[in-house]
């Protein structure tokens, strides 16, 4: 090997070290993001999110998975998933004109990890107010949760109702 061969291994070698120092993994990201909802007042209380589905002004947007979803989800809530939420939003937060009928946000997800990510990008399309939520807590204070499965294959939009489904610890 050349010296040339050696300076660009050492520099390739110290380079990639560098980048990989500001490399900041999924779970920090999230754990610090998640602080910094609550810090800043932005993390929903279970009443708030009631207050959400029933107001005219508020949305409560679901960014799990269809399979999440499926499994179980707030009723009233909208899934717009994580592919493309920005896009599904405006399907529910703005009218025909492109204005906001629905400023307020509120962002689900299992834990509030993915909510706390999609909620900076939310903000950022103007937003007036967005919060996140975890489905956990909505599940330990004895709130139901509605599913898509059922003891078949999955009969979405066939019309059948299954009713509400509470945690084990919730049943008296």
């Amino acid at each position: 090997m050349n010296i040339k061969g050696i300076a660009l291994s050492f520099f390739l070698v110290t380079a990639s070290s560098l980048f990989a120092s500001d490399f900041v993994n999924y779970s920090d990201l999230t754990k610090k993001l998640k602080a910094e909802e609550k810090k800043a007042g932005n993390y929903a209380t279970t009443e708030e999110v009631k207050k959400a589905l029933k107001a005219k002004d508020w949305l409560v947007a679901d960014v799990r998975t269809m399979e999440e979803w499926s499994g179980a989800h707030i009723k009233g809530s909208v899934r717009v998933g994580r592919q493309s939420p920005e896009k599904a939003l405006e399907l529910f937060a703005l009218d025909d004109d492109e204005n906001f009928v629905k400023p307020n946000l509120i962002v689900i997800c299992n834990s509030a990890a993915r909510a706390s990510i999609e909620a900076q990008t939310f903000r950022q399309m103007g937003f007036k107010t967005v919060k996140v939520y975890d489905l956990y807590s909505w599940i330990d204070e004895c709130n139901p949760v509605v599913t898509k499965y059922t003891v078949k294959k999955d009969k979405a939009g066939t019309g059948l109702k299954f009713g509400n489904f509470y945690a084990e610890h919730c049943k008296k």
